[in-house]
């Protein structure tokens, strides 16, 4: 027994060594076919099932699919804080057009959440957050340039500029997640995150399309009645 516990860690030693020089040798994996994504997303579902009666994991042990759910609970995590924060943003926004995308916007949050607890259910696994550092910091900086100037002529500039950090986070963070759930055969996950990444993307060309259509201009009066200023003194 001792003997065949010995050999099987072997073969796992050397799998993951094999792995490792493969990728610092830079080499390109094969394209798996349908029925490799099929054992992968096989093996997910049972590492979820085992999860739920042994709870401790060895580190070196974890693979793509412990990371995509690490992922999973951190934008969970993130995208209740957003939605949390939006009021206050949409509050404090005076284009009609901001509070309007804003809004819209708060209103997809909601169905991301939605989204997010669907792709746990089909990994098993109960929808649990987990403390995101990076969305805290980005939200807590939002909070400071809406004291500094939400009271300003720049504060919907101020706005766009705190939404957009929120949305290139999302962006790189779900584009990553699409990738984790591709490789490991989950493709009604990848849906799901297909659908969300869409939604965010277009969240930041619409506000793109606003600061540098009219917002940005309209705060840029208080810098040219301080040029005029200047001129006449």
């Amino acid at each position: 027994m001792a003997k065949q516990a010995e050999t099987s860690n072997s073969r796992k030693t050397s799998k993951t060594a094999t792995k490792k020089t493969a990728r610092a040798s830079g080499t390109r994996s094969a394209k798996p076919d349908a029925q490799a994504r099929q054992k992968r997303s096989q093996t997910v579902a049972s590492k979820a099932a085992a999860a739920k009666t042994s709870r401790q994991q060895i580190h070196g042990d974890k693979g793509l699919a412990d990371l995509f759910e690490h992922g999973l609970r951190d934008m969970y995590y993130a995208e209740k804080k957003i939605y949390k924060a939006l009021p206050k943003m949409i509050k404090a926004a005076d284009h009609p057009d901001l509070v309007a995308a804003l809004t819209s916007h708060r209103e997809e949050t909601a169905e991301q959440i939605e989204k997010l607890e669907a792709i746990f259910e089909l990994l098993g696994k109960r929808a649990k957050a987990e403390k995101c550092d990076a969305i805290d910091g980005i939200l807590e900086e939002g909070d400071g340039l809406l004291e500094d100037f939400g009271a300003s002529i720049a504060a919907d500039a101020a706005i766009i500029f705190s939404c957009q950090a929120v949305e290139h986070y999302e962006i790189s963070r779900y584009g990553s997640l699409r990738a984790f759930a591709d490789a490991l055969g989950l493709d009604e996950a990848k849906q799901h995150l297909d659908d969300i990444l869409s939604q965010e993307t277009a969240a930041d060309s619409k506000l793109t399309e606003l600061a540098e259509d009219s917002v940005n201009a309209a705060a840029t009066d208080y810098d040219d009645d301080d040029s005029d200023d200047e001129k006449a003194a």
